[in-house]
């Protein structure tokens, strides 16, 4: 499934959780991976996004670093 992340598009497996988005981005973004447990996570709507959220085809979120 796809999901956008900070404007990006990110191709992830069926059932993945806000945590796995978070590893993938951040391996594809060459960031820190210890950073990503401190990644502050909202929706579309600016609702704070829990780790263990699981994440929906075509869904959009943002990281706040």
């Amino acid at each position: 499934m796809t999901v956008r992340v900070n404007d990006c598009r990110i191709r992830i497996f069926r059932g993945a959780t806000v945590g796995d988005v978070l590893l993938r981005y951040a391996v594809r973004n060459g960031l820190e991976l210890s950073l990503v447990p401190t990644m502050q996570v909202t929706d579309k709507w600016g609702h704070t996004l829990d780790h263990a959220a699981p994440l929906k085809e075509k869904q959009i979120i943002k990281i706040n670093l």
